[in-house]
C-alpha cells in the first residue's frame, strides 16, 4: 500500500494501467483452477491529471489446455468459440500485451479484485515465460470497499451502480470491465 500513497500522494506516477481479464470456466469447475487459461486480455492507460484514456488494448487469445470453452463460459463471456479458434495463443498475445504497456516503473497496474494476477501468472507459468510483477499494484476491489466503508467487496457492476449508475458494454468482457474499473479511479485514488 505504501507505493500506492506514494503514488497518490506524491503524483509520482501519471499513468494508471487498468487490466481485466477472460478466463476459460465451467459452471461445475470441471476445470481446476490450475489449468484456466486467459481468453481476454483488456487493458486501457489513464492519464492520472485528467483521467482520461490514453490508449485501450483487447485482445482474444486461443486457449490450449482446454481448446473448447464450456456453453456456460461462451454465454458469460460472449466469446464465441469460433473467435477463439482465429485467435492467437497466450505467449504472442501476452508479448503484445508487455509491449503495449510503458515501462514498468511508470504505470500503476488497477485490477477488480486479485485474480486477474494469478491467472495470467498461471498462463506464464504453463508456457515458461518470466512471471507479471509489476511494481505498483492496486486491487481496486479492496480500495473501493474501504474508501466506501463497506463491510464486505462488492463486484464492479454492483460498484458502478452504486457509484456512477448504469454500467456501460457487457460485463465480463476484459475491456469493457477496464473501461468501467477505470471509471472508478477519479472518486477513489484521491482517498487512498
Amino acid at each position: 500500500m505504501n507505493k500506492v500513497h506514494h503514488f497518490c500522494s506524491q503524483n509520482s506516477l501519471e499513468r494508471v494501467v487498468v487490466l481485466d481479464i477472460e478466463h476459460t470456466c465451467t459452471s461445475n469447475n470441471s476445470i481446476p483452477r490450475e489449468e484456466r487459461e486467459t481468453i481476454e486480455i483488456g487493458a486501457v492507460l489513464i492519464d492520472t491529471k485528467q483521467f482520461h484514456v490514453i490508449d485501450e488494448f483487447q485482445s482474444l487469445i486461443r486457449p490450449i489446455r482446454h481448446p473448447v470453452i464450456s456453453k456456460f463460459c461462451a454465454e458469460l463471456t460472449g466469446i464465441k468459440q469460433s473467435e477463439l479458434v482465429k485467435s492467437e495463443p497466450f505467449q504472442n498475445i501476452y508479448k503484445d500485451f508487455l509491449n503495449w504497456l510503458p515501462s514498468n516503473d511508470e504505470f500503476l497496474l488497477v485490477t477488480w479484485g486479485s485474480y486477474d494476477l494469478i491467472q495470467i501468472n498461471i498462463d506464464c507459468s504453463f508456457h515458461q515465460l518470466t512471471p507479471f510483477s509489476p511494481s505498483n499494484t492496486l486491487n481496486l476491489k479492496q480500495a473501493y470497499r474501504r474508501a466506501c466503508k463497506l463491510k464486505k467487496p462488492v463486484g464492479l457492476k454492483k460498484a458502478i451502480e452504486i457509484s456512477i449508475g448504469t454500467f456501460t458494454g457487457n460485463h465480463h468482457r476484459a475491456l469493457d470491465d477496464a473501461r468501467n474499473t477505470a471509471k472508478l479511479l477519479p472518486s477513489i485514488l484521491p482517498l487512498l
